[in-house]
């Protein structure tokens, strides 16, 4: 930056009116990932020498700036500078960074609401910044750091892809790397079960979902409709299931939301609804088979039983398929945070008791259950999808610019905590 023994002629990157926001990791103790989504803001002409601390803006993060108005005597442009995440996993593979965390287009609304037409937003690039290979212990060995490099490499290439891509969108798209590669996200999205999960395991699925299923099969049992020894399987596959799901639920999360982009309607990615409806394909056949005809159910490999079974999916599908997909959209636009997104999921799963009306027979209760299911479940999914789109993001590309923003967020990083 030009100071007074500086040729005027030279060009600032940032002038006196630019308020520049910053938003970037750092390391924690307590998150899963290591790190935690960060904001620091500050002054276009302290960036070359600004303390990562500066009390004149008022305020620790830039949620709270953009609800205080701590800019508010700054006639000039809110520049929201956007570093890659670790705090969030989206998308296709096992990479380490994800472009842009939900939390980041929660505070660029909050900002655009408090400063209309001030905000211009700007992506760092991966293979832009040098930032994170100049953090000392900033990744945990060897092995991290050539995953980086690698990733570093090829953001250049698939930046250029993308932007390609929705320039001018396919009326439908399928990235069958998805399947083929299937394994690899799986292991990418491996996450240790917490107290979280284990207390909806003992409240929710060997407590409340038991009962449920108890009382289904007793009365299916006592009706004579039901052998005991069919019973006992069908409540253990069901509970399996459930325990699976419920301890892993995290894991099923970030898996889901990196599935997204395998399918595309235009500019929605619908791969996880494509993902959730095979797979709950799958497992409802399996239920039937192993029940056997019950009420109005005739056997599952019949014509008929076929054709019932294939219907109800479709019911259960189009009516409530889309609620695990609403969530992830909430937790994507930064609606809510990851802990609440994890009690959403364990409580969204209750619907699919919903579906032991139709496995055991009860066809009509179970077309009233699922008609008031569709109204709640695709409601969520279409505003979610629709009403938050991303902001438009330039790419800074400015070099001057790029060296001053890298050089404040190496001293915010070094602190790991409030603004300039």
């Amino acid at each position: 930056m030009p100071n007074n023994e500086t040729d005027a002629s030279v060009k600032p990157a940032f002038d006196a009116d630019t308020v520049v926001v910053l938003a970037l990791d750092v390391k924690s103790e307590t998150a899963e990932s290591g790190f935690e989504r960060r904001y620091y803001a500050c002054r276009g002409t302290r960036l070359p020498d600004g303390a990562p601390v500066e009390p004149s803006l008022g305020a620790s993060n830039a949620r709270e700036l953009a609800q205080k108005g701590a800019f508010t005597e700054f006639k000039g442009r809110i520049v929201f500078a956007v570093y890659p995440t670790r705090t969030y996993s989206e998308g296709f593979g096992g990479g380490m960074f994800t472009e842009i965390a939900p939390e980041d287009r929660s505070v660029i609304r909050g900002l655009k609401r408090r400063f209309p037409g001030r905000v211009d937003c700007v992506k760092i690039p991966l293979s832009a910044t040098s930032l994170f290979e100049s953090i000392e212990d900033y990744f945990s060995g060897v092995e991290e750091k050539a995953r980086y490099s690698e990733e570093r490499a090829a953001s250049a290439g698939k930046a250029e892809k993308r932007r390609i891509a929705e320039a001018s969108p396919a009326p439908v798209a399928f990235d069958a790397g998805y399947i083929r590669n299937m394994g690899d996200i799986f292991k990418s999205c491996i996450t240790k079960p917490n107290r979280q999960d284990y207390m909806w395991l003992v409240t929710k699925t060997f407590t409340l979902n038991l009962a449920i299923r108890l009382f289904f099969v007793v009365r299916s049992v006592n009706a004579g409709e039901l052998a005991v020894s069919r019973a006992v399987i069908s409540t253990s596959w069901y509970q399996l299931q459930d325990a699976v799901f419920t301890v892993f639920g995290q894991t099923y999360m970030k898996f889901l939301g990196k599935m997204t982009p395998m399918v595309k309607l235009r500019n929605a990615a619908v791969g996880d609804f494509v993902f959730v409806y095979i797979q709950l394909c799958s497992m409802e056949f399996i239920n039937r088979l192993v029940l056997g005809p019950l009420g109005m159910n005739p056997l599952v490999y019949t014509l008929h039983g076929m054709g019932l079974i294939f219907a109800n999916i479709l019911q259960g599908m189009i009516s409530g398929g889309p609620i695990i997909p609403a969530v992830n959209k909430m937790r994507k636009v930064g609606v809510i945070s990851h802990s609440t997104m994890m009690h959403f999921y364990q409580l969204a799963s209750l619907t699919m008791h919903f579906g032991l009306f139709a496995t055991f027979g009860f066809q009509q209760f179970y077309a009233i259950l699922t008609g008031a299911v569709l109204v709640l479940a695709w409601g969520s999914y279409l505003i979610f999808s629709t009403m938050f789109e991303d902001p438009a993001f330039d790419l800074m590309q400015d070099e001057q610019a790029l060296l001053l923003v890298d050089a404040f967020a190496g001293r915010c990083f070094a602190v790991g905590g409030g603004h300039a």
